[in-house]
């Protein structure tokens, strides 16, 4: 009976060390950040390091921020105010008009980021590497 229960246990062990192995090799490594203001995430590196745009209306609150190590993509959301486009607008390469907003592209960093600032002071933000 008790090696049943020993094996019972080193397959459960083995299960989650996989478990493990699975995610490190094949959904690689996303890290997640909050930050409640832009100033926050300016202060804390996170822009030069290049994973936040530095271009991002500076009226940037509660940004929830994940991005991929191994692929480099960044997806974001955050709020803002509405009337604070103009350092999004001067720095993008193509803007239109989309239902409820504006959406910005541009090449940064050898990504190309989509920004999208509705007018209801909700943004959203993705970068694929090119």
């Amino acid at each position: 009976m008790r090696s049943i229960k020993k094996l019972a246990i080193a397959l459960i062990i083995l299960f989650g060390v996989g478990m493990i192995f699975v995610e490190i090799m094949f959904i690689g490594e996303r890290l997640k950040s909050h930050f409640s203001s832009y100033s926050e995430a300016k202060e804390s590196g996170i822009m030069d390091r290049g994973w936040i745009p530095t271009f991002i209306p500076k009226s940037a609150i509660n940004i929830n921020e994940q991005y991929d190590l191994d692929t480099n993509w960044v997806k974001m959301d955050f709020q803002y105010t509405p009337v604070d486009v103009n350092e999004t607008r001067v720095s993008c390469q193509s803007e239109k008009e989309i239902q409820e907003g504006l959406e910005f592209i541009y090449t940064y960093l050898s990504n190309q980021v989509t920004i999208k600032l509705y007018n209801n002071g909700k943004a959203e933000l993705h970068s694929v590497p090119n």
